[in-house]
């Protein structure tokens, strides 16, 4: 399978759960309450594109397992892929550094990037093996809305109340605002709205210097909040206002599958950020 292919058959299923599920569509394939999928190899949990690659095809098999590995790896474990079983492509980008010659005859350094697609399987799919993390029960944080406003509290958010009927980041002024909590269906309502926000808010020049497309962002913003959401132990839960980009989500992906792997990048890096920003902020303090 070619990259191209791969990024068209994920958007054929964000397109499908978008369709089906409307603003509820992140549940389909983020991490809820705990782990998401993980590699059998290094122990590390994947990240962006394979998130949400992982993350949908679990969904869509019904298997209650994150761990996942190649061919080779479950090989190396004693363990081989039950018959009949298909993987999951994943992909990973190799870069480094080249020396070519320019056209003055000098020699000038040039970095360069390539992507390479994987193959893993789910440890549903292998014979005689009973998965680690079959009988984890997702945990929830009990204080959802004091966990998000921590996070952005840690990493400098000026969050405000000066508009109570609206949630919004203004890039300006550079500040979040948003309307008071009891305004919230419930805590979790709250704190993923304040998850979106501050994912807006990492997109400033001074932070990673995003500037996308204002429907485009709002993708970004809302993968952000829900990866945000799966490593604070928060429950993901939409934003029924969002159904108003559901068309133009869908049309971009429509129009340019690549966009998908692009969006959740993008997110993902929002993501890293922040949680790393708070890491080091703590860290300081203790």
């Amino acid at each position: 399978m070619h990259s191209s292919e791969l990024f068209e058959k994920v958007s054929r299923q964000v397109i499908t759960a978008m369709e089906t599920s409307g603003v509820d569509w992140c549940k389909s394939w983020a991490p809820i309450g705990g782990r998401g999928p993980f590699s059998i190899d290094s122990g590390k949990s994947y990240t962006g594109f394979n998130t949400l690659i992982l993350g949908m095809s679990r969904m869509s098999q019904g298997w209650s397992s994150n761990e996942f590995g190649t061919f080779k790896a479950w090989r190396r474990k004693g363990y081989s892929v039950a018959k009949g079983q298909k993987g999951t492509h994943i992909t990973f980008y190799k870069s480094g550094t080249k020396t070519i010659e320019n056209d003055n005859g000098q020699e000038e350094t040039k970095a360069w990037r390539t992507l390479k697609l994987y193959t893993v399987f789910n440890a549903e799919q292998i014979s005689d093996y009973t998965p680690l993390d079959i009988k984890d029960v997702p945990e929830f944080t009990a204080n959802p809305n004091t966990a998000m406003d921590t996070l952005a509290s840690d990493v400098g958010v000026d969050v405000r109340n000066v508009d109570l009927a609206q949630a919004f980041y203004a890039p300006d002024p550079d500040y979040v605002n948003m309307p008071r909590i009891e305004q919230f269906e419930s805590a979790e309502a709250y704190a993923c709205t304040l998850g979106h926000e501050i994912t807006h808010w990492t997109k400033h020049k001074t932070r990673l210097d995003r500037n996308e497309g204002y429907a485009f962002e709002e993708l970004i913003a809302e993968m952000g909040s829900a990866m945000l959401a799966a490593s604070l132990g928060i429950s993901p839960t939409p934003r029924e206002d969002h159904a108003k980009y559901l068309n133009s989500w869908i049309k971009e992906l429509k129009d340019k599958p690549s966009s998908i792997q692009k969006a959740s990048a993008k997110a993902q890096a929002s993501t890293t950020y922040l949680l790393n920003a708070q890491s080091q902020k703590v860290g300081l303090a203790a």
